[in-house]
């Protein structure tokens, strides 16, 4: 008898047919109610915030205030968000026009103005200027110093020259921060392409890079929140949200302490625990699918749920391809990982971000036997430029890996896995 399961792909679901016997877990975000009514609970959580004074008492007439938001991979709730920030920041004096949103792409390509327009909301665009932090261009960009482990702090002049600064952000999984959210805004959100790469490579040092998703206390995350604390940031708002992107949990005030909060609930919700692992593993990379470079996130938490030589499937939109903004990944992803170690300690690579996600995809396929994977948006020759094997549907990727496997392999999967994490009960 087959099992039948829905998988989230584009806007709408795709159908997999699995036998019974086979399935060995199918899981997805813990589904925890929404808030009833968002827009107070975003206002309490202003009003009553973790360890710091309230957003009314930080903020003053005649500031200028900056508020970062996440890009288009994201799907942080900013439509619901800014516009209750706004209306507080006024309440306190503050008009819109000495307030300007910031686009905390890392090194993502630049959004466009319908694009902004789509994830900010018309009322966020026609109150408040909402920019790219344009990060290929120097002129925006100031040194402020280092780290304590030398990491040099280049981050957006608009933020360091702001009087206030607020990130808004949303709490899920992540491969090299534990979780995101908090002061991921400020690094990699609005630094440099070199404060951004060496930072991401730091799980290098100890080849960690399949190893940090759901560690918040782990050497990137901390210093991440070193970059956010010499650049400034005075407050976040993060949410947490549910598979239907409904707000489950706000949380303002401390970069650090009000974001372990947030970390809390995301646990809850998006660490979900399997009986074993798997010969097959399913992912939908949903919703970090727009490219490849968001999709090594899910496909590299679906290793939790998988034994060593198994088979990975993922099924991705991944309409930008590969990569719009860090080519060198598709000249560089057949390479092994220590071969890509060694390049990197040779200083051969101008792209460090780059070379962190190559080091990422690279323990991927050393830890899968092989990753097919089913994309309109991807070409063939992408993926095989990255190593994947190409599938038209789901079906023909779960013949391909039943004959790697055998007939008798066991499945998992995993539905919205850009934010889902398998855990061994």
């Amino acid at each position: 008898m087959d099992k039948k399961l829905k998988l989230r792909y584009k806007d709408g679901e795709v159908e997999v047919k699995i036998p019974q016997e086979n399935l060995l877990y199918s899981i997805k975000p813990e589904d925890l109610p929404g808030v009833k009514n968002e827009k107070e609970a975003i206002m309490k959580s202003l009003e009553n915030p973790i360890s710091s004074l309230p957003l009314s008492e930080l903020a003053r007439k005649g500031m200028k205030v900056v508020i970062i938001g996440d890009d288009i991979t994201r799907p942080t709730p900013r439509e619901r968000i800014f516009p209750v920030i706004l209306d507080e920041l006024n309440r306190c004096g503050i008009p819109d026009k000495d307030i300007t949103g910031l686009i905390s792409l890392g090194t993502h390509r630049y959004m466009t103005e319908e694009e902004i327009e789509n994830c900010f909301g018309k009322e966020v665009t026609e109150r408040i200027k909402v920019l790219n932090h344009e990060w290929k261009d120097k002129n925006n960009l100031v040194k402020i110093g280092s780290t304590p482990s030398g990491i040099p702090i280049e981050v957006n002049k608009l933020a360091k020259e702001a009087d206030l600064l607020i990130a808004t952000g949303s709490i899920v999984p992540h491969c090299l921060a534990g979780y995101g959210g908090g002061g991921k805004a400020i690094q990699p959100g609005i630094c440099s392409w070199e404060t951004t790469g060496k930072t991401h490579l730091i799980p290098m040092k100890k080849d960690m890079f399949l190893k940090l998703v759901g560690d918040v206390e782990n050497e990137v995350r901390h210093e991440i929140e070193k970059v956010a604390e010499a650049v400034g940031l005075n407050f976040i708002v993060n949410v947490v949200l549910n598979d239907k992107k409904e707000i489950v949990k706000v949380v303002s005030g401390d970069q650090v302490k009000a974001h372990r909060e947030g970390v809390k609930i995301a646990k809850r919700i998006y660490e979900r625990e399997i009986p074993g692992l798997a010969d097959i593993v399913i992912v939908s990379a949903y919703p970090a699918d727009i490219d490849y470079w968001q999709g090594v996130k899910p496909l590299s938490y679906a290793q939790q749920g998988l034994k060593k030589g198994g088979t990975s499937i993922i099924i991705a939109h991944f309409p930008d391809g590969i990569s719009p903004t860090h080519s060198e990944m598709g000249e560089y992803a057949s390479r092994s990982y220590s071969e890509l170690k060694k390049m990197v300690e040779e200083d051969k690579f101008d792209d460090l971000v780059c070379a962190s996600t190559l080091l990422q995809h690279a323990r991927i396929m050393e830890h899968s036997r092989e990753v097919i994977c089913v994309s309109e948006g991807m070409s063939i020759e992408d993926k095989e430029k990255i190593g994947f094997k190409h599938a038209q549907t789901l079906e023909e990727a779960l013949d391909i890996a039943f004959k790697t496997q055998g007939k008798d392999a066991k499945v998992g999967v995993i539905n919205y896995g850009g934010d889902v994490l398998p855990r061994i009960i």
